[in-house]
C-alpha cells in the first residue's frame, strides 16, 4: 500500500449508499426550491394570461382575465388598482371547481 492511501480519511464503500442518497436528497430538495418559489410569487394580468393558456391550451387574453375576476371566476388579490395572480391559487381553483360531466344519450349517438 503506498503513503496516500494510508492517510485517506474518505468514506468507505459501504458509506458509499448511504452518502448518495442523502446527496440525492439534497439535491431533489435544491431543484424544486425554484418552482415553490415561483409557484408562490404573485403574477400580473399578462403573466396570468400566459399561464392560463398553458394550462388551457388555447389563447387567453388580458381581457379574459379581467373578466373571470369579474364574474368571480378567478381568484386574485388586488393592491391599489393592480391585480395579482398566485399560480398555487389558481391550481387550487381549478382542481376544486364543480366537474361537469357530459352525457350523451343513445339518441345522440346514432
Amino acid at each position: 500500500m503506498n503513503k496516500d492511501n494510508e492517510n485517506f480519511t474518505g468514506p468507505t464503500f459501504e458509506q458509499l449508499p448511504a452518502m448518495l442518497a442523502e446527496l440525492s436528497r439534497k439535491f431533489d430538495a435544491f431543484v424544486k426550491r425554484p418552482e415553490e418559489t415561483e409557484a408562490a410569487t404573485p403574477m400580473g394580468v399578462t403573466i396570468c394570461a400566459e399561464f392560463l393558456t398553458a394550462i388551457e391550451g388555447r389563447k387567453v387574453t388580458n381581457g379574459a382575465v379581467y373578466n373571470r375576476v369579474h364574474k368571480g371566476m378567478l381568484p386574485y388579490r388586488k393592491i391599489g388598482a393592480h391585480l395579482f395572480f398566485v399560480r398555487e391559487e389558481i391550481l387550487d381553483y381549478i382542481h376544486k371547481a364543480k366537474k361537469h360531466h357530459l352525457i350523451i344519450t343513445a339518441k345522440q349517438l346514432s
